[in-house]
Order: C-alpha cells, then sequence, then structure tokens
C-alpha cells in the first residue's frame, strides 16, 4: 500500500481526498491544526490512517509529522502539500501580518514539509502535489498578495521537476473557485461577500471534484508524469 501524507487535511480539499484515497487503497496520513475536526473524518477512514496535529509553519512540528508517518507505515509515497489560506482585501487596507502569515502557510510550510518529506520521496521515487489555484496563474484585484503565494508554489514545482526529473514525480494543481473554508479568514467586507456568494453556488467546484483530479494524477503509470492541472467551474 501507498502512503500519502496530506496537510491541510481538516476540511475542503484535503479532507475529500484523505476520504477518497484512503477507499482507493492508500494509507492516509492526515496532518492539521485542529485534531478534534481530523477525528471527525476519520470516522470514515478504515484502518489505514494516522492522525497528526501539526502547524506547517513549524519546522519541529513538520519534523515530526514525518517521524510519526515513518515509525507508523515505514515510507512516504505522496506528499499532498495542500495547507493554505488567503485573506481577501484591496493593498490598500491589507495588514502586513495577514500578508506574512500567507507567505509562512502558503510557501514556508509548503517548502518545510517538501524539505523533510524528500529524502523519503526521493527513496520511493515518489509524487508531490501541491495544490495551487488560478491565482497563480493570473493576479486578482483584492487577492494580490494571495496571487503572489501560488505564483511561488507555481515557481517552485518548476523547480522540483527541473531538478528531480526521472527521481520524483510532481504535479501543480490549480483550482478555480471551490466551495471551501477559504474566505473564513478574511474580515466581513462587499469584496467578501461578492466572493462568498460566487464561491457558494450549486455550479461552482466542490472539494470532491479536486480529490478526483488528485487521484487521477496518482493513477498514472510509472512512466506518465502529469504536472500541471487547471481546475475551473464550467460558468
Amino acid at each position: 500500500m501507498k502512503t500519502v501524507i496530506i496537510t491541510g487535511a481538516s476540511s475542503g480539499i484535503g479532507a475529500e481526498t484523505a476520504v477518497l484515497l484512503n477507499r482507493k487503497g492508500y494509507q492516509v496520513v492526515l496532518a492539521a491544526r485542529r485534531m478534534n475536526k481530523l477525528e471527525k473524518i476519520a470516522e470514515q477512514l478504515n484502518e489505514h490512517h494516522l492522525l497528526v496535529k501539526v502547524d506547517v509553519c513549524k519546522v519541529h512540528e513538520v519534523e515530526s509529522l514525518v517521524k510519526q508517518t515513518i515509525d507508523k507505515f515505514g515510507k512516504i509515497d505522496v506528499l499532498i502539500n495542500n495547507a493554505g489560506l488567503g485573506y481577501i482585501a484591496p493593498l490598500a487596507e491589507g495588514k502586513l501580518e495577514d500578508w506574512h502569515q500567507m507567505f509562512n502557510v502558503n510557501v514556508n510550510g509548503l517548502l518545510t514539509c517538501t524539505h523533510k518529506s524528500l529524502p523519503y520521496l526521493l527513496k520511493e521515487k515518489g509524487t508531490i502535489i501541491n495544490i495551487a489555484s488560478v491565482a497563480a496563474h493570473e493576479v486578482f484585484p483584492n487577492t494580490v498578495v494571495y496571487c503572489a503565494t501560488k505564483h511561488a508554489v507555481n515557481a517552485i514545482t518548476l523547480g522540483i521537476r527541473k531538478e528531480f526529473r526521472d527521481k520524483v514525480k510532481v504535479c501543480n494543481i490549480s483550482p478555480g473557485a471551490v466551495q471551501t473554508e477559504f474566505l473564513e479568514q478574511s474580515e466581513e467586507s462587499n469584496n467578501v461577500k461578492q466572493m462568498r456568494d460566487f464561491f457558494f453556488n450549486n455550479e461552482t467546484l466542490k472539494g470532491i471534484d479536486i480529490a478526483e483530479a488528485i487521484y487521477e494524477v496518482l493513477s498514472k503509470p510509472a512512466h506518465v508524469a502529469i504536472n500541471e492541472v487547471i481546475i475551473r467551474p464550467n460558468i
């Protein structure tokens, strides 16, 4: 059985991916800060799972995540860097601490998880999947700094592919509007309300849509590498 670490697994894309991959025969490691949420998701899983409370911004906690994974399952085949957050506000109204936190989670957290998992992924000729965004390919008003973090994720993904071709597969998955907790961190404003009205309608993407795309990437034979997936709602 293959072992997959999923960060940001307590809700949304991460939770849906954990449930789907576990059902498809993977040993899943659910990593997130909210253990109560992870325990609720675990009710849908078989015995081949591990729950780890981790803040990806803290190096020692990521080191513990990797150690616990190796201690229990002996290997890491897949790393899904899904943990992320976004604050919505015009640049003139944005808070510096919010900007720094976005970079800490979306970029530095991804780098830390990748760095600590990479030796084991190389050993297994594994796969790294980075959850970026359509914001990795465009810049939108009111989300400029968030877009900058996702552009960084895109650059890191490209760099991994160039440096580790034939050693580790890497894929950048860039969703459009997905019905997740993405907007909950932002203070209520007209911009946030408009985005929430758009995100939460019956025609935007759901977490399971991205989870199924992840499974499709992982299902390809060893000689096939899908490096980029952009998924938008068909509206």
